[in-house]
């Protein structure tokens, strides 16, 4: 455990108010062009430490893309193997943004469902890197043109929370990627936070687990960053383009430790409420006690 270091008067600090925030949408590559010249002239040195970066993920995933085409489209059709493309992407595009990941504990090996605390879109890249899963998305990752691409490469399940009428398909659509992959990361909250706190867990998103798959197994986790991470968290009243340039412009590396917990059986609960309250409160705990035991609300 690391020691809290305060840097706010009040606790947890106060978040920024999103109220009346509206994303603007997806933009073309041309006014993406131009807001990222405009970027750069105003900070030519993280305008740098970004091309530097973005070269090199590109770098990485011109090798590990064809890969995993090939392999999905070949190799697991033919022999039902796993591709490691996926997974070794995710470390490789990790440390290139200046991550450097630490476990703490070890993942559970198939047949389970990994429950995590959620800051950033980061988070898919240090519990990719490290599982191996595939993703449980929000459907509004599915517009960007690129990453959407990415994620669907590697079978990730996109969710329209605003839908109850399209539950039933989406948790059918759940159970029929675990049934080919065997680990799938939920983060529970819907939404990002700053790492000092723990929203409500959505007791829908366990539906898929009443009745459990065979043998499945839920594994609490906690992304537990540093300082310097907790403060490029991904919160309400910024762009995605806007923290990907925050993070990627910073000088420097910064740690994230990650949990893996004790799993246990969803049939040793009553439901998926109980369920989401269990998993909960075993990621409070840790997440507390990371913060030098402050209370995590």
């Amino acid at each position: 455990m690391h020691a809290f270091r305060p840097h706010h008067d009040s606790w947890p600090p106060p978040l920024p108010d999103s109220t009346g925030f509206v994303a603007p949408p997806v933009p073309t590559p041309t006014e993406a062009l131009a807001a990222f010249l405009r970027a750069v002239s105003r900070d030519l040195e993280g305008g740098l430490r970004v091309t530097r970066r973005a070269l090199l993920l590109l770098a990485i995933a011109a090798v590990c893309v064809p890969a995993q085409i090939v392999w999905m489209g070949l190799v697991r059709r033919t022999f039902g193997l796993p591709s490691p493309w996926a997974r070794w992407f995710c470390a490789a595009a990790a440390r290139a943004c200046g991550i450097r990941v630490r476990p703490v504990g070890r993942p559970a090996g198939d047949d389970v469902f990994f429950i995590s605390n959620h800051l950033s879109w980061t988070d898919a890249l240090i519990l990719g890197g490290q599982t191996g899963a595939v993703f449980v998305a929000q459907d509004g990752i599915a517009r960007w043109p690129v990453l959407s691409f990415l994620c669907r490469l590697n079978d990730t399940i996109f969710v329209r929370r605003s839908d109850r009428m399209g539950v039933a398909g989406q948790i059918a659509a759940m159970r029929e990627r675990f049934s080919r992959h065997r680990r799938l990361v939920l983060f529970p909250e819907g939404t990002c936070g700053d790492g000092r706190r723990l929203l409500p867990f959505k007791a829908p998103l366990f539906a898929m687990l009443t009745p459990a798959p065979p043998g499945a197994v839920l594994q609490p986790v906690v992304i537990d960053c540093d300082e310097a991470g907790r403060e490029l968290a991904w919160l309400g009243v910024e762009t995605g383009a806007a923290n990907a340039w925050r993070l990627l412009a910073r000088p420097g590396t910064w740690e994230v430790r990650v949990h893996f917990l004790e799993p246990f059986s969803p049939e040793e609960t009553a439901d998926r409420k109980a369920m989401a309250a269990r998993a909960r409160a075993a990621v409070a705990a840790r997440l507390s006690g990371t913060l030098g035991g402050r209370p995590v609300l």
